[in-house]
């Protein structure tokens, strides 16, 4: 007898979201009592961890799994709401405090054992991240203190306010700077986000809300994407691809949400949580799909080092997601070297857990890179692998390449690029059509010692013009032009090439082509 048994589901879907269980779950690795962003790293030595509990100091040299408590208490503190470490001198940090009768700013240089006043006055938001830093420059810190937007350029040890009274109603949750720009957001207490495109001297706000704006996060890989969290005033999850100057609610999150951030290397992974719904939530592809992870307590940051390394600020303590699939892969060399025109890139691992393999990517200005090959990696060894990757007739000037590193489960990490400048030819040369005779495409090559004007006729051999394939300006270094004469009829045809240097030197020169129907 057989029988068949079907089974149709329906669903309507705002938000792809899986039973994360056993794949993904917050392990517990310090217990305490959180508020604001009292977690940060050391991005030159991120197995350096801090964190701040009450008025105590943890500190963590192995990314996370083990603390032990560092220095002196920190005076008057009942929370620690920010703590932002100095990568550059390691033991120096400062840290933002709930205090009374007003909130303030403590310096240390030891790791603690002493500690430095810096600022003393007003409040800061109670719940909120209240100082953050600006990537580009590190020793500049912004805060602000009731509705006084202030501003420190020798990491926290002075302050200066630089505006006043420019819209919230009270010190805001969180402030960002997006790096390599003078923009800055701000996410506050019952009105919405603001915005400032010089360095926090303006400000118009670009969301508004009845409710409360907790975290804003920026996106460092992909320029102008940032999120924002809504606590309240309808609750939800904000993005802003304009550097902030609107905003989308993105579908799905109909929670109070509160922490949210992405990873500096990759801004495709992003993690947002709700303030005490007991769920987070992880996206390995900015945001289009998202990964429910459950986790205990009311949630106030999240803290992403990298694809393998990642922390939770919560209600009782600070947690770190553990997962089957963080793959890690050590890389300890990566380097390019220049062989005639040609670009060889070399890299060696010391370890490898199921990796998949290596795209190789390309640019021109060190921000939008584009794949332009693939190496296979060697699955899982702890045997030190070499890898080697060749790139033919490279342009002339500055090109950056970079490796991203892919998981069998999709993960990936971007390493930092190396820069090659490409050899810049010696004399202009118009080079021989190929292929010649062709039907009905040809390409035409050309090499410049310097910037220059350049055109590129076409006459038949009576001398007449027939067209011109190019005219334009160009780059020192070497160029290939696609020419297609489906609307010539069969023949021979004179090209001439006619280029005016910026530094005044002239040139041309003329090549037969063979057109053959």
């Amino acid at each position: 007898m057989k029988y068949l048994a079907t089974l149709i589901f329906s669903f309507v879907i705002f938000l792809s979201i899986t039973n994360a269980q056993p794949a993904y779950q917050w392990l517990l690795k310090r217990s305490g009592s959180s508020l604001g962003g009292p977690i940060d790293y050391n991005n030159l030595n991120p197995n350096l961890v801090y964190y701040g509990s009450t008025a105590t100091i943890y500190k963590s040299t192995d990314k996370g799994e083990t603390f032990s408590a560092v220095g002196m208490p920190v005076p008057g503190s009942s929370d620690i709401k920010s703590i932002i470490l100095d990568d550059v001198n390691p033991g120096t940090f400062i840290v933002a405090i709930e205090s009374s009768p007003n909130d303030k700013i403590y310096k240390t240089t030891d790791d603690g054992a002493t500690w430095t006043l810096t600022l003393d006055e007003g409040q800061m938001s109670y719940f909120g991240i209240p100082v953050t830093q600006d990537p580009s420059n590190p020793n500049h810190l912004y805060v602000m203190v009731n509705t006084n937007f202030k501003k420190s350029i020798d990491f926290g040890s002075t302050w200066l306010t630089i505006s006043s009274n420019f819209g919230p109603i009270s010190a805001p949750c969180d402030i960002e700077v997006f790096p390599d720009t003078s923009i800055i957001l701000i996410g506050d207490n019952g009105t919405g986000i603001f915005r400032s495109t010089d360095y926090g001297l303006t400000w118009s706000q670009t969301y508004f809300t009845s409710g409360e704006i907790p975290t804003v996060a920026v996106d460092f890989t992909n320029p102008g994407i940032a999120w924002a969290t809504k606590w309240g005033g309808g609750n939800g999850l904000l993005k802003s691809t304009d550097y902030g100057a609107t905003w989308t609610l993105q579908p799905g999150f109909t929670q109070s949400m509160w922490g949210v951030h992405v990873q500096p290397t990759d801004g495709n992974v992003v993690i947002t949580g709700c303030y005490s719904c007991g769920t987070s939530w992880r996206s390995k592809n900015g945001g289009q799909t998202w990964t429910q992870i459950p986790i205990s307590s009311t949630n106030y940051q999240y803290a992403i080092v990298d694809s393998m390394n990642q922390f939770a600020a919560q209600g009782n303590g600070f947690y770190k997601l553990d997962s089957q699939f963080f793959i890690p892969v050590e890389l300890s060399s990566f380097n390019a070297q220049l062989i005639d025109r040609d670009v060889v890139l070399n890299w060696t691992t010391a370890t490898e857990l199921n990796n998949q393999g290596f795209e190789i990517e390309h640019s021109i200005d060190n921000e939008n890179f584009t794949k332009i090959g693939f190496v296979p990696g060697f699955g899982t060894t702890t045997e030190m692998k070499s890898y080697s990757f060749r790139i033919s007739n490279i342009q002339a000037g500055v090109q950056y390449y970079r490796l991203k590193q892919i998981d069998f489960d999709g993960t990936t990490t971007i390493y930092n690029s190396v820069e090659v400048t490409g050899p810049v030819p010696n004399t202009f040369v118009l080079n021989q059509n190929h292929p010649n005779p062709f039907n009905p495409s040809t390409t035409i090559s050309f090499s410049l010692p310097v910037e220059a004007v350049v055109n590129i006729n076409l006459f038949n051999l009576l001398g007449q013009e027939v067209t011109q394939i190019t005219e334009g300006q160009f780059q020192a270094g070497n160029h290939n032009l696609d020419f297609n004469a489906s609307s010539l009829s069969s023949g021979a045809y004179i090209y001439t090439l006619e280029a005016k240097g910026l530094n005044g030197a002239n040139f041309k020169s003329t090549k037969k082509m063979l057109l053959l129907r």
